[in-house]
């Protein structure tokens, strides 16, 4: 009988990558699908600590022990969430929301030309959206300018321009009424940490081979390269991440399981 030999496996693999982000206390929070990615490489570097024997003329290596190893990996995503832009930047996604109120008499100085910001605070810089009833008075708040005259407005951004040649002149403090209506809006914050933490999962879904899912107990997330935003081709905007691949107490740094049989 010829020898047999055991059919080669190709693989052309694909699959969903999920992050479970740690809290404050380091607890995970539940797993959060990155959505498409197009690549995601393991890497793996290990140091030796080499010895050479000095018996004889010849300096001759005679041991060789992996004293490191170091494991990172790097993430492509095209899923441009408003979650995966908060990893991005090592932030946190919320709903900013706005009440319904009645503003009077907000000052602003202001110059011919130039484009403001209603309702800007220093807890809320994007300021006031979806306004109506906007009025805009001389900085004794008694003589009122004149819409398309004075001034323009796009009320659902809260956004006041001063017309060139209008009434208006520069450095002068004009007074805004308006009504705000209750409101909310996703807002990604940039936070105070250059990287983020948690657990990371990959389930193959592949073309060709074996699927055989990945698990990371302990990973961190750093943001690598830019993104555009504004381009002028077509191409689809794209996420890197580093991620460093750490072993956490009492588990080992990654699992490769395949399926059940």
């Amino acid at each position: 009988m010829s020898l047999q030999y055991t059919a080669n496996e190709y693989a052309i693999p694909r699959g969903r990558i999920f992050f479970d982000r740690f809290d404050s206390a380091g607890a995970r929070t539940g797993e959060q699908a990155f959505g498409n990615c197009p690549g995601f490489t393991f890497t793996t570097e290990t140091t030796k600590a080499e010895h050479y024997s000095s018996e004889g003329g010849l300096r001759e290596k005679d041991a060789a022990l992996t004293i490191e190893v170091n494991r990172s990996g790097e993430l492509t995503c095209d899923n441009f969430s408003t979650r995966n832009f908060a990893l991005f930047v090592s932030g946190v996604a919320e709903m900013q929301t706005q009440a319904a109120a009645t503003v009077v008499d907000e000052a602003m100085a202001v110059k011919q030309g130039l484009f403001y910001q209603i309702g800007a605070t220093q807890t809320n810089p994007a300021g006031a959206r979806n306004i109506t009833a906007v009025t805009v008075k001389d900085s004794t708040g008694t003589t009122p300018f004149v819409l398309g005259t004075d001034f323009n407005l796009d009320p659902a951004l809260g956004r006041l321009q001063i017309i060139e040649g209008g009434g208006i002149v520069d450095d002068v403090t004009v007074k805004l009424g308006y009504t705000t209506a209750v409101a909310s809006w996703e807002r990604v914050k940039s936070g105070s940490v250059s990287e983020v933490s948690g657990a990371m999962r990959i389930i193959a879904d592949n073309a060709s081979g074996a699927n055989r899912d990945w698990y990371f107990p302990k990973v961190t997330l750093t943001s690598s390269g830019d993104i555009p935003v504004i381009a002028e081709g077509t191409d689809f905007v794209q996420m890197k991440f580093g991620v460093e691949i750490l072993k956490p107490a009492n588990q080992e740094a990654l699992y490769v399981d395949g399926r059940p049989i």
